[in-house]
């Protein structure tokens, strides 16, 4: 399982030019576009976001209104779906889980990497987001980026020191009736304790490192990771650079798994994935010449997924946090979708035992999905 993954650009960008075969069932873009690197990958379970804080079809589109995308993004699975598709799930159902694993289809778990689809206009929240798209799949929620939004702070305001507003109190509340998984990823540390006494089910932070191993602001410290562990909860090491080891230019899969090694030393085997969270957008490959690309779209010129993502106004960071100017976002050996089994071998090559390894890489995040999914 790839526990954090954007939906790739190229997918939805393919579905809308051919939307009318699509719908019909002339054509599935699903088996076209993205089975074959999710084959590649080896992945059979996608921890999949369809939208969030920080979206780049959103950039193309000069909109602020993040509901549009990820509720066309949700349209786009369930379209394929009606349609025939029959190579994925879009697993609502701890049985849809099951149902997966015995027809051997990919199992795609929707959620989002920020809540800002879920708010409305600027003087009115509401609910009716969260359960809109819960009824087209949603099953997953990560409250913020690094950023603010409504529902509280990202790790780059802790300086405010601000727990989950009225709102966010009101979203985590509602995610754990409906039987949502919260993503504690990219939350500051007084939202994220402020969950942790709000919400009653499993939490999972998706795409972090342990910031005893590698003290980057994105990290999280062994107290998050032993609350989370003692919910029941998984933690699903990052695969970029920055967060894995920001001293050194190009890490590789052994300084990863010193993460892997201190959270199981900490609290245990059945509570660590992985979340490479590499890169879905289409990024332009030079960006000299297309400063500006946002409101020019991908045709403008040549993009690719492997181009380093960067803020156009400050080169290295996301989001107001520092991670470098790199030839690659992503360490080295299991540095994108297509090399990403090179993973199981450097496990298996440091000592880790096939059980083991089986819960790294799905076991333990499936657990969770089960329990909450299935309440």
């Amino acid at each position: 399982m790839d526990c954090h993954q954007e939906i790739l650009d190229e997918y939805v960008y393919e579905f809308l030019a051919n939307e009318e075969a699509a719908t019909k069932g002339e054509k599935c873009v699903f088996d076209e576009i993205y089975l074959p690197v999710l084959k590649k990958q080896g992945a059979d379970f996608i921890n999949l976001s369809v939208g969030g804080d920080h979206v780049a079809q959103v950039m193309y589109s000069a909109s602020e209104f993040r509901f549009w995308d990820a509720h066309k993004k949700l349209d786009v699975l369930n379209s394929e779906l009606e349609a025939g598709c029959q190579s994925f799930i879009l697993c609502r159902t701890a049985q849809d889980i099951d149902q997966a694993i015995k027809e051997k289809k990919v199992g795609l778990l929707a959620t989002i990497s920020g809540g800002r689809p879920l708010m409305g206009k600027q003087n009115l929240n509401l609910l009716s987001s969260l359960r809109s798209l819960y009824r087209m799949g949603l099953r997953g929620l990560q409250l913020t980026g690094n950023g603010r939004n409504r529902l509280g702070d990202g790790v780059a305001q802790n300086r405010s020191r601000g727990q989950l507003t009225s709102f966010g109190e009101k979203v985590v509340k509602e995610a754990d009736r409906l039987g949502m998984v919260i993503d504690t990823a990219q939350l500051s540390d007084a939202g994220f304790y402020d969950l942790i006494s709000l919400s009653k089910n499993p939490i999972i932070d998706s795409h972090s490192c342990a910031k005893k191993v590698n003290p980057h602001p994105r990290n999280i410290d062994d107290q998050r990771i032993k609350a989370i562990a003692d919910r029941g909860g998984v933690i699903a090491v990052s695969f970029w650079a920055a967060l894995v080891d920001q001293e050194k230019e190009v890490p590789d899969a052994e300084d990863l798994i010193r993460h892997i090694d201190h959270i199981v030393n900490l609290v245990g085997i059945d509570h660590v994935a992985l979340g490479p969270d590499y890169c879905a957008y289409q990024t332009p490959v030079d960006r000299d010449i297309l400063k500006g690309f946002a409101n020019l779209g991908p045709d403008y010129g040549e993009f690719n997924r492997l181009t380093p993502v960067q803020s156009e106004k400050y080169p290295g960071y996301v989001e107001g946090i520092w991670y470098g100017i790199r030839k690659s976002d992503f360490i080295s050996g299991p540095e994108t979708q297509e090399s990403f089994p090179e993973i199981t071998q450097s496990l298996l090559n440091h000592g880790v035992s096939e059980s083991e390894c089986q819960k790294i890489l799905g076991d333990n995040m499936l657990r969770v999905y089960r329990e909450v999914l299935d309440q």
